[in-house]
């Protein structure tokens, strides 16, 4: 019972910081050991901005396990390859050439746009989002590639839900509906530090393993955090923020740090809610 109100309490406070954001919020949190959740406008459709790097990651991952794609194959990164915005690619006065996992691991570590629209090009779109709709993710939908102006003019937008985000990673996390090697060489890319809003909230030292997104008036960051006995999983997401985007990126870290107060007592004590004892130095 004591649990029961600790996840409860978590709710109310998620329920009022959600309510008091000034644009659209939706979140997820579950504990991946017990199942137990809350969330707030958690099948409600977000841009996904950077985060659909998740999903282009595993199914990469997919067509490689397959032996469609060589991860260790070089490829010539060239000028007419390159796509504006984040990353570094972009920005290199030589071609350089990198592997096809390097290409993978700048996607994600710098959100690296020419990067990711030569993963799509790899995985594919309709591979992809095949992946996702076996996997029984309905919402979460790639449609388009970074930095293209035109479709997201004609709102052909990257979208998820934070509870598919959430279940995305908790199938990664468990390795059961995704091959052990996809779930393995995806979570390890994943792991690689970078900047990310809820990082922001959490302790430094922790482990997680993210993909922060953002754009104009959007931001989100989905995770798995690794606590030592109550590991979970975690999305948040905004749109039609305020043109401040600090605004946005702190009302996520705030969520973070709030949501990892309660999850870190938990992670911490027993049924009761008493302390458990440490284990001793190695």
């Amino acid at each position: 019972m004591s649990e029961q109100l600790v996840w409860q309490r978590l709710s109310d406070e998620l329920r009022r910081l959600v309510a008091e954001f000034p644009g659209a919020a939706g979140a997820c949190v579950r504990d991946l050991v017990t199942g137990a959740q809350t969330a707030v406008h958690e099948r409600e459709l977000f841009p996904t901005a950077s985060s659909i790097k998740i999903p282009i990651l595993a199914h990469l991952m997919q067509r490689a396990e397959a032996g469609a794609v060589d991860l260790r194959r070089k490829v010539a990164i060239h000028r007419d390859l390159h796509a504006a915005g984040s990353g570094v690619l972009a920005y290199l006065d030589d071609p350089e050439e990198l592997t096809v996992r390097d290409v993978a691991v700048l996607m994600i570590i710098v959100s690296d746009n020419t990067a990711t629209n030569l993963c799509i090009d790899w995985a594919t779109m309709e591979g992809t989002n095949a992946m996702l709709r076996e996997l029984g993710l309905s919402q979460t939908t790639l449609r388009r590639k970074m930095q293209d102006d035109a479709a997201i003019r004609r709102g052909d937008e990257n979208v998820a839900s934070p509870i598919e985000m959430v279940e995305l990673l908790e199938i990664l996390y468990r390795g059961e509906r995704l091959s052990p090697f996809v779930c393995e060489q995806t979570l390890a890319i994943l792991k690689k530090p970078k900047h990310g809003y809820l990082a922001a909230g959490l302790p430094q030292d922790i482990v997680i393993a993210n993909k922060p997104g953002g754009m104009e008036r959007v931001r989100c960051d989905a995770a798995i955090v690794y606590q030592e006995r109550r590991p979970y999983a975690i999305c948040v997401m905004t749109t039609y923020g305020p043109a401040d985007r600090t605004v946005s990126e702190q009302f996520i870290a705030r969520v973070a740090r709030t949501v990892h107060g309660y999850l870190a007592t938990l992670d911490v004590t027993n049924a009761y809610g008493l302390g458990v004892p440490l284990p001793p130095p190695a």
